[in-house]
């Protein structure tokens, strides 16, 4: 079957997990030719590692549509509906005649003298040689023909002097990475911008960036911390947030004494924080509530309160990633006043730790903003997104990947792509 990108579509999909396919005594030749031919380049990391970019022919729309629907709806008995939708489907999969993809090699020698290959199609790992971990044994000549065949003809235009135009100019941009001034796609497409700014307000944007500044503390700091102030801290970031849940996620329950310090409220700070946070808290639940010596204790893992049990009580807003969450750490200065250190600076928690922030400057607690400088440079446009191709886009809001339309060609002629270096390996 003559090779065409549905094909090594196919390879990717079946190897997407670090599990290759074996391959059979006829492939092991062609992978190690393949590598013999790209070892006349300069390594561009470890264990004789290239990577190159190669193209092949996009399928046919009938090999394509017997790909994907011929099973659940024959052609020949297929309404116009289905073969339409067909039709988009092969379009957007395939828009260009040509489909490039990232074909990585990587090989070196074991210490029991086995020589190790790995073969790669953009991330998904294909075919290997001596990998104990493979699935069984696979004839992929097929696709090595084409990859050795194309490697060949980036080897001579290195040599040759016209890789750059001959080549990397000829790859469409939805298929290359780069990076992009927030500002520059504002101005591009005024639907960024009002996208980006939807979950925050002007008036608190103006305030946070006037109250603070890198690295530097906010308010006067405190001459102690108790696990009260923890709470009550945290609650009045849970109110500026409207953050209310009526059940606590781990079952803590007040005294009714410190229910009537609080005036009978139904959920009293203490309650709140086990609500919401993280919940993995080391036995600050154990800490008296206004005993400065007894959480200066606990916060150094030690005393009769501290009890390990996941070590993230300061993850007060948790998510699905870390990176994602919002923490509040108390810190102290050189001199032993306390502040607190807020964190949550990715693109998805920060409009939260804007109004948190202020918030918590109007209750008159001392405050640090965690990456307070690359807050700053996005919410004015002066930060960079990451422009990734469609083989690596993962739905982030700090990336975005163009399409084949005006504004992608527009976007595309602001980037600044990475640049492929290749070098002849020199002889000696």
């Amino acid at each position: 079957m003559k090779i065409n990108a549905l094909t090594i579509d196919h390879y990717k999909l079946n190897n997407r997990s670090w599990e290759a396919f074996e391959a059979d005594d006829n492939t092991r030749i062609m992978i190690k030719k393949l590598a013999d031919k790209l070892d006349d380049l300069e390594p561009q990391g470890n264990d004789h590692l290239h990577t190159i970019w190669i193209k092949a022919r996009r399928p046919t729309y009938r090999q394509f549509y017997d790909y994907h629907y011929e099973f659940d709806y024959p052609y020949r008995d297929s309404d116009e509906k289905t073969k339409n939708t067909a039709k988009k489907d092969y379009q957007e999969s395939y828009p260009f005649t040509n489909v490039w993809f990232r074909l990585s090699i990587k090989h070196f020698s074991r210490k029991s003298g086995e020589e190790f290959y790995a073969l790669f199609i953009d991330k998904s790992y294909v075919l290997s040689v001596n990998d104990q971990n493979s699935k069984k044994c696979i004839d992929g000549t097929s696709i090595l023909e084409w990859a050795i065949a194309e490697a060949e003809k980036v080897v001579e235009a290195i040599r040759n002097g016209t890789y750059e135009t001959k080549i990397l100019q000829s790859i469409p941009f939805i298929y290359r990475n780069g990076i992009i001034k927030r500002s520059d796609l504002w101005s591009i497409d005024p639907k960024f911008k009002k996208a980006f700014f939807a979950d925050y307000k002007k008036r608190n944007i103006k305030r946070f960036l006037a109250n603070f500044k890198e690295k530097e503390i906010t308010g006067k700091p405190l001459p102690h911390m108790t696990a009260r102030t923890i709470y009550e801290v945290c609650a009045v970031i849970y109110n500026s947030l409207d953050i209310h849940r009526a059940t606590a996620n781990y079952k803590y329950h007040e005294s009714d004494e410190e229910r009537a310090r609080y005036g009978g409220i139904d959920q009293t700070p203490k309650e709140m924080y086990y609500a919401n946070a993280d919940g993995r808290d080391d036995g600050l639940k154990n800490v008296p509530m206004d005993d400065p010596d007894a959480f200066e204790e606990w916060s150094q893992d030690s005393g009769p309160y501290y009890d390990f049990n996941g070590h993230h009580p300061w993850e007060i807003i948790p998510s699905f990633s870390i990176s994602q969450s919002m923490h509040l750490f108390p810190r102290k200065t050189e001199g032993g006043r306390y502040y607190f250190h807020l964190s949550g600076e990715s693109e998805i928690r920060c409009p939260d730790t804007v109004v948190a922030a202020n918030a918590l400057i109007e209750a008159g607690y001392p405050v640090m903003i965690s990456g307070f400088d690359e807050i700053s440079k996005r919410l004015n446009g002066e930060d960079y997104l990451s422009v990734v191709s469609v083989n690596d886009y993962r739905g982030l809001t700090s990336s975005i990947t163009l399409f084949n339309d005006e504004i992608g060609k527009a976007i595309a002629a602001k980037t600044i792509w990475e640049f492929d270096e290749y070098r002849l390996k020199e002889r000696t």
